[in-house]
């Protein structure tokens, strides 16, 4: 874990929600080892976010007071057999983790495998 990371797990996340961003980045590590993870943006206005990276940004991490979001870039071209992506936007789709007994651990497996298989597909280089 970087320190930059760590900086934004103690300044940013909520003390509440901290188990679950620890979980997802451990569960990327295990589902999408070729993942990873970075910090990215930052600005005076705006602090930056961690974000899981294969040949693109494929997931962000986004805490509020209330819960936490992982944004998947191209969520909105995954299949969601769950039924728990939001958003209307036309590539990204979000899901939000109130706590860490409703982490959804199974359905983040799928869309964790779908966002590296999006990736891999659309690589430019391959």
């Amino acid at each position: 874990m970087s320190k930059e990371f760590e900086h934004f797990l103690n300044d940013r996340v909520q003390p509440q929600f901290r188990d679950i961003v620890l979980a997802f980045v451990a569960q990327m590590a295990r589902v999408a080892p070729a993942a990873t993870l970075r910090m990215r943006g930052g600005t005076e206005k705006y602090y930056a976010v961690p974000v899981f990276r294969v040949n693109r940004d494929v997931v962000a991490i986004s805490p509020t007071k209330t819960f936490v979001t992982f944004s998947f870039t191209k969520g909105a071209h995954f299949d969601d057999p769950f039924g728990m992506l939001r958003g209307t936007g036309k590539h990204s789709r979000n899901l939000q983790v109130k706590s860490m007994d409703q982490y959804p651990n199974e359905p983040l497996q799928h869309y964790i495998r779908q966002a590296v298989e999006t990736d891999i597909d659309d690589d430019p280089t391959a």
